[in-house]
């Protein structure tokens, strides 16, 4: 009975801090305009998750139905924070953690399913080799179960600490450190529960494997509190953004700086945005009237810089980095459309006044909010 109450209210907890991360999301998404979609959905899902996981503790009737359903809903969860991270990292999934990542989550879904299902006793008639047999099956069916479901787990959170840890090798904030350490602390809970529950049969092992996410998820949920305008950080750097109009001409530019110094990033410093505009627009049209190319220009790229472009039929927006994301990537074309929509009439112009684009600077710092702004107005260099 102790037990059980302990696992209620570690199932409790979780699901509470899930859905108070999921409430931090929302604010961001709904106040800020600071939107990560497949995080805030994950959270939500979790919070169902774990109400189901407290049914389990407090009915009387199918509490093995409650439990292994919060298992695969909490599966789906961690697989969609795996796609957060891929996000935050790379324009499209790794391959190979991508590969490991879907066989682990679909391995725990259908061997959940295959162990509630699975008959949980045979009838006495039953020769003793067969019943042996039975049980030994019915242990691995379980063994593999769990084995999967915790390895997914470790994998993915590990993944998202390896993430952060690049990301602070970029920028050096302390905020993205303490987020790859209670990624890690999360790791850790399921590494625990698994080896002292499942592998050593300590009593109690279970719910402190439980315990040790908790107070992973706690690092993680007090960072938002103390910084409720921090979002996330790439795990690359990002040096400076551009826009310019239909016929080349550079409109606004601005650069990032580096979090923890306080400065530009050195990198850019002498980058002359009017030469560098000039020289897209030459590509582009080296590409569309000599080399008959139908499609605007999207990257160009070379060992350890990428410039990324997106092009409308008013202007185009491009941001130098050492590689897209997804996020990047998005943002890039939600300015783009932002400024087309703002400054459709200055635009059109074939003369342009960067004074009339000053106010774009809110636009920038709107689509990119994991980027630290040069300053609260446009470059007019």
């Amino acid at each position: 009975m102790f037990m059980a109450d302990i696992g209620t209210i570690i199932s409790g907890i979780i699901t509470g801090l899930f859905f108070l991360l999921f409430g931090l999301m929302l604010y961001q998404s709904l106040r800020k305009a600071r939107k990560a979609y497949v995080l805030t959905i994950s959270l939500f899902v979790g919070g169902i998750g774990g109400i189901l996981s407290v049914l389990q503790n407090v009915v009387s009737v199918g509490a093995q139905y409650y439990l292994y359903y919060s298992l695969i809903i909490w599966s789906i969860v961690y697989f969609l924070i795996y796609i957060f991270f891929e996000e935050l990292d790379q324009a499209r999934p790794q391959r190979v953690r991508l590969v490991i990542a879907t066989v682990l989550f679909f391995t725990a879904i259908i061997f959940n399913q295959l162990v509630l299902y699975f008959p949980s006793e045979i009838g006495s008639t039953i020769p003793p080799p067969a019943k042996e047999l039975f049980e030994a099956f019915s242990s691995s069916l379980t063994n593999l179960s769990d084995l999967s479901y915790n390895a997914l787990g470790v994998f993915i959170f590990f993944v998202g600490a390896y993430v952060h840890l690049r990301s602070y090798r970029s920028n050096h904030e302390s905020i993205v450190l303490s987020q790859a350490i209670s990624l890690i602390i999360i790791a850790a809970g399921f590494l625990v529960g698994y080896i002292g529950g499942d592998l050593v049969k300590a009593d109690g092992f279970l719910e402190y494997g439980d315990m040790v996410k908790i107070v992973g998820m706690l690092i993680f949920i007090i960072i938002y509190i103390i910084r409720i305008d921090f979002i996330y950080r790439l795990p690359v750097n990002v040096y400076f953004i551009m826009a310019f109009n239909y016929i080349g001409l550079n409109v606004l530019n601005i650069r990032t700086k580096n979090p923890t110094k306080g400065r530009i990033n050195e990198e850019t410093a002498i980058v002359n945005e009017t030469l560098l505009s000039s020289l897209i627009t030459a590509i582009s049209n080296l590409l569309s009237e000599s080399l008959g190319s139908k499609k605007p220009l999207q990257r160009i790229v070379s060992e350890d810089r990428t410039i990324v472009l997106d092009s409308g039929p008013l202007a185009t927006c491009a941001v130098l980095c050492e590689r897209p994301t997804f996020f990047l990537v998005r943002s890039l074309r939600n300015l783009r459309k932002a400024i087309e929509k703002t400054y459709k009439e200055e635009l059109s112009k074939p003369v342009v006044l960067k004074s009339n684009f000053k106010e774009a600077y809110s636009l920038i710092e709107e689509n990119f909010p994991f980027l630290i702004l040069e300053k609260g107005e446009i470059n007019e260099k």
